[in-house]
């Protein structure tokens, strides 16, 4: 029996976890997954769910009390799920997300006392956070030292561990593992759903390159350099477009300021959650999905794109370069350059017709390859049974 545990489980960090869960599933693994209780993918899971964490927070506006509430309803789970998982005893818990770490230490701890024979996994999705990262690194050390497997999702990754951790990561197993492609998901959205959204979109009306900037907006995203960038790319490309759809997770009112006054006529603004229908039709809808980020391990956003057959526009973090390197996926460049920005900006837009169509399809193909979820199930099972005295069957 493998438990999944993920707090987090909603956006893109729970499309991740379907994907993993449901792949695993498939193959016969006894799986079940401990996730928010908005967890979306209920009606697509062939595994079981307990839907536990922030019932009531999750809905909440952000704000002190929330904070606080989320607080008390993460260590009152955490605390029942202790007693589950000590009286369960399952062969892995593959932790995805840890959000309170000085609790999480503590928690971590008491599990390896009680169950001295349950694997502890753990998907490092971001070696550290991308906001003010370093002052954690400590206490990350000493998390990460608790687990018996730390999987990160690209070489770049592990070497970014390994660097900053130093002595102490080099007597820990770190497996690399990719993240998948979004096939499947895809695959099952509801296309009346994405149709609608796609015609009220309304691609054709745009004379120009249509670019999408998608996804939760946090600080590391790059919002403020993507409209520094786009401030000299408009004066150069009249017809172009930008799409900026998702949600804020801080206060954008300077970035939105700067549009009013400045870009409106070449911007375009979609704020708040997203459906995955209406999100695919976003990126069906456009040319080159922009990914300015000043900080990230790997995105969510770049492989749903590739998979779409969208190239892209990235930075070079993390593994994002990597990744689109591997299937000739779009232009790379300095983060926090917005100059350097806008010249790839520009490149996009003289690319031809044919030439993103067949482009396109390139990387459609390449990305289905090498980021199959089979393989990468088929990976995490055979991780999980070089630890285990019995093995998986």
């Amino acid at each position: 029996m493998v438990f999944i545990h993920d707090p987090w489980g909603i956006r893109g960090p729970g499309a991740y976890t379907h994907s993993l869960c449901y792949s695993l599933s498939k193959i016969g693994l006894q799986v079940s997954l401990f996730t928010n209780f908005y967890y979306e993918y209920g009606a697509l899971a062939n595994y079981e769910i307990k839907r536990r964490f922030f019932r009531f927070s999750e809905r909440m506006r952000p704000n002190l009390f929330r904070k606080a509430i989320r607080g008390v309803e993460y260590l009152v789970v955490m605390i029942h799920l202790l007693v589950m998982y000590t009286r369960e005893k399952p062969e892995v818990i593959h932790v995805q997300w840890f959000l309170f770490y000085s609790f999480d230490l503590i928690w971590i701890r008491i599990i390896k006392l009680l169950l001295p024979n349950t694997k502890l996994v753990l998907t490092a999705h971001n070696v550290f956070p991308h906001v003010n990262g370093m002052k954690y690194v400590h206490i990350l050390s000493i998390i990460y030292s608790q687990f018996d497997t730390i999987i990160v999702h690209s070489e770049t990754l592990k070497y970014q561990m390994l660097n900053v951790f130093g002595e102490k990561a080099k007597v820990w197993d770190i497996e690399v593992i990719n993240m998948g492609v979004q096939k499947e998901l895809i695959e099952k959205a509801n296309l009346e759903k994405v149709d609608y959204y796609s015609g009220e979109i309304n691609r054709e009306k745009y004379k120009g390159r249509v670019f999408l900037f998608i996804g939760s907006i946090h600080k590391n995203k790059g919002l403020d350099i993507l409209i520094k960038s786009w401030d000299i790319h408009s004066e150069r490309y009249p017809n172009d477009v930008l799409f900026i759809v998702g949600q804020p997770q801080y206060n954008i009112d300077e970035e939105l300021g700067y549009i009013k006054n400045k870009l409106s006529r070449n911007i375009k603004i979609s704020l708040g959650y997203k459906s995955d229908e209406e999100m695919f039709a976003y990126y069906l809808s456009t040319d080159f999905v922009v990914l300015p980020y000043k900080e990230a391990s790997q995105s969510g956003v770049l492989l749903t794109a590739l998979t779409l057959g969208k190239p892209v526009v990235a930075t070079k973090v993390g593994a994002l370069p990597e990744t689109v390197k591997l299937v000739n996926g779009g232009y790379v460049v300095l983060p926090n350059d917005y100059v350097s920005l806008s010249e790839a900006l520009g490149k996009a837009s003289k690319t031809s017709d044919e030439v993103l169509r067949k482009w396109g399809e390139d990387i459609r193909a390449k990305a289905i390859e090498n980021f199959s979820w089979d393989k990468i199930a088929a990976t995490t099972f055979k991780l999980y049974n070089t630890l285990l005295d019995d093995p998986f069957e």
